[in-house]
């Protein structure tokens, strides 16, 4: 349950530390997405000359992230150094304490002795002076016990380990009885950014070659990706559409700043995600309906291995989020694909039998994507799969009526729980009027998020 909104406020905006508490504060008490919340401060920093450095944001965004995404086996490990426990401390210095013994535990390059000034520092700034010695002598404490060996997540069990809630840990360890182990580290990793060139946006048998020295040469380091190895890995068959390229991001900072992204050659996007394109294996001239396509990474995809000569039609529930579609293909220059604002349960009835591809990446419970957004832990419930499955199918049994004699449609989802993936895809072959034609479950992995992609053929 979440607190009502109270006034956070960030004391010196050019502490990076200070902005990562308000940032924290709005994600675990006001439950705002982290992804949206850290854009729009880091875009008002820009704007406004708070003065923080590229730096500053990369140590905000991972300390954030980092926290959250281990907060569960933080508050195990720092509750018996407490009288009461974390819920009952204020709000701030709940989160001080959070944000001190990540620092303490998993950034190895801040001194502890900096990490623990620096939280009491923050009490001082926020008016609790009364509470700096309780939380000096909490973090001291733990790097005491730290240097002496005493305290590490290996001496917590199951859910706690994985900083995972109880019930989630349940069902991936039921949905995933030889792997769960694997997909709990995977969920932990500091996961770095991966983009998809634009092949078609730089003519020319070389363009990956030219695209890659562009990006190296505003700075960044870039290191391809296997794609093949991926699909192997995950035992998946090879898809009949050409595989995307795809580079993950080393070093350099924010690539979204980067002219190669401002060109629209690179694609800020998950390798999974990248290869439902292929799967679907889309023809020059084809019509393809996206029917929850924001922010428009499998459309462009599917565009850029159309060369442009299609019909793409991507659509979205609000106008918000064909908003960041539209965003973009202007940027990426992607004239072949039209954006509407239509909800997947509305049936348009225009649209019967009209499609040769169908994406369906439906709404899912997003287990796959925990390493990069670790606030989808904050406010899991067990029944809501259930009920994302069932959601599911009501939009499949519309949308796979666009699709037409022979066509395809593409189910996917970025989750891992059977009821949403292989349950969903046995539906749609015994009651929607489909045969399948492949289907797979990525896992987890050092380098892509957790990705369930099916593919059939309608049947008449």
């Amino acid at each position: 349950m979440f607190s009502r909104r109270r006034n956070f406020t960030i004391k010196d905006k050019s502490n990076a530390r200070d902005v990562a508490l308000f940032v924290f504060l709005k994600i675990t008490e006001e439950n705002r997405k982290s992804n949206s919340i850290l854009r729009e401060i880091f875009d008002e920093s820009d704007r406004c000359g708070y003065g923080l450095t590229r730096t500053d944001k990369a140590f905000i965004e991972r300390l954030v992230i980092g926290t959250l995404g281990r907060m569960i086996t933080i508050d195990a490990l720092t509750e018996p150094y407490l009288k009461k426990p974390l819920k009952a401390q204020k709000p701030v210095i709940r989160a001080i304490l959070r944000l001190s013994v990540y620092q303490i535990l998993y950034m190895d390059r801040v001194p502890d002795a900096a990490a623990c000034n620096e939280g009491v520092r923050l009490v001082k700034l926020h008016g609790l002076d009364g509470l700096s010695g309780f939380v000096n002598g909490v973090l001291r404490s733990m790097i005491r016990e730290k240097e002496a060996e005493g305290i590490s997540e290996y001496g917590l069990e199951g859910f706690r380990r994985y900083s995972l809630p109880e019930s989630m840990y349940d069902i991936i360890k039921e949905d995933h009885k030889e792997d769960h182990e694997r997909i709990f580290e995977a969920l932990l990793i500091d996961r770095r950014d991966t983009v998809r060139f634009n092949l078609s946006r730089s003519e020319g048998p070389d363009a990956e070659q030219r695209i890659a020295e562009s990006i190296a040469e505003e700075g960044f380091s870039i290191v391809p990706l296997d794609m093949e190895a991926l699909i192997r890995e995950n035992g998946m068959e090879m898809p009949s559409g050409r595989l995307p390229v795809v580079y993950e991001i080393t070093g350099g900072g924010d690539i979204t700043k980067s002219l190669a992204f401002k060109k629209g050659l690179i694609t800020v996007q998950d390798p999974a995600s990248a290869l439902v394109a292929s799967y679907a294996d889309p023809k020059e001239n084809d019509t393809v309906i996206d029917v929850c396509a924001a922010p428009g990474g499998k459309a462009m995809a599917m565009a850029d291995l159309m060369k442009g000569k299609g019909n793409i039609e991507a659509r979205d529930v609000s106008a918000a989020k064909t908003a960041l579609i539209t965003d973009n293909i202007n940027r990426c220059g992607f004239e072949d694909i039209n954006v509407r604002v239509l909800d997947a349960l509305h049936v348009d009835e225009e649209s019967f039998y009209r499609a040769d591809v169908l994406i369906a990446d439906l709404p899912c419970s997003g287990l796959g994507v925990i390493a990069k957004k670790p606030d989808i832990k904050l406010n899991f419930m067990p029944y809501s799969v259930e009920e994302l499955k069932n959601l599911q199918r009501d939009m499949l049994s519309i949308v796979s009526r666009y699709v037409k004699p022979k066509g395809k449609l593409v189910y996917s989802t970025c989750t891992i729980t059977r009821a949403e993936n292989d349950e969903n895809a046995r539906w749609i072959s015994e009651e929607l009027g489909f045969r399948l034609i492949t289907k797979g479950q990525l896992l987890p992995g050092e380098h892509n998020d957790g990705f369930y992609i099916a593919v059939f053929e309608r049947k008449f």
